[in-house]
């Protein structure tokens, strides 16, 4: 289902949104909100949301957020796209997509450099993050409500969600991060800014530039003070570093209704 964010402009580039793994596009609402006033900010929910029961598992996740741009009446101007919402987005851009636009924006993807093996060290260091990454993403959604909440209570909610989420939520993150090292990131046509964090369990700053690196047309930003969700957290920042992206090729509006698949 395609939500907007805010009122559209007529004539103004579409702007997409795809949220992580046990997220909402509801997270979308502070970036949007400090975007350009010419900007027509809508975001996907897919079905990797929170409160999820995981059957969606059986169909890959580029497939399911094909079918969130199918529902759009044209093709992006540009998409946005975190976690695992960035790799479903990063599969269709190896697989030059033609829903795609010219210009997408990866924050904090999930990606494992080919030099880096899959050992139980890794294994144990990913399941670790993915419970940290779960108490964040609660933590972010409760916004400014988590001040007023006893410190018990929000850690009793962190738990039942790690409970809730399971290794099913687990797995799926982790196939994708195993997978993403082998993606031929060469075949990428569009611009690409890859957005990290220095606080960033999962994403490190050398393998977001190896990922960078990999592309040939990407830019890699890191933030030394971003963690996973940056882009809800310090929303102006993120905002300033994607309209300084698209600035130095400003993103071109106009496609036609009807796109090929």
């Amino acid at each position: 289902m395609v939500r907007e964010l805010r009122s559209p402009t007529a004539g103004g580039p579409l702007a997409v949104f795809a949220h992580g793994l046990e997220d909402s596009w509801e997270s979308w609402l502070p970036l949007s909100n400090v975007l350009p006033p010419e900007w027509s900010p809508v975001a996907l929910d897919l079905p990797w949301r929170p409160g999820n029961d995981y059957q969606w598992r059986r169909r890959p996740s580029p497939q399911w957020l094909a079918d969130g741009l199918d529902q759009l009446d044209r093709r992006p101007d540009l998409i946005v796209a975190h976690s695992y919402g960035g790799n479903a987005l990063l599969e269709l851009l190896c697989a030059r997509d033609q829903r795609l636009p010219g210009t997408v924006m990866l924050v904090c993807p999930l990606y494992r450099p080919p030099d880096v093996a899959v050992t139980w060290r890794v294994f144990e260091r990913a399941r670790r993050s993915f419970e940290q990454h779960i108490h964040d993403s609660l933590r972010s959604r409760l916004g400014a409500r988590l001040r007023a909440m006893d410190a018990d209570v929000v850690e009793r909610m962190i738990a039942k969600a790690v409970d809730r989420v399971g290794p099913s939520g687990f797995l799926a993150v982790f196939d994708q991060f195993c997978a993403s090292a082998s993606l031929r990131l060469d075949q990428v046509t569009a611009r690409v800014l890859v957005l990290a964090g220095g606080s960033d369990p999962t994403l490190s700053p050398e393998a977001a530039r190896t990922l960078a690196d990999g592309m040939p047309h990407a830019v890699l930003s890191i933030g030394d003070s971003y963690d996973h969700f940056c882009y809800a957290r310090q929303p102006e920042d993120v905002a300033a570093r994607l309209r300084a992206f698209v600035d130095v090729a400003p993103i071109v509006t106009g496609h036609p209704e009807g796109v090929a698949t």
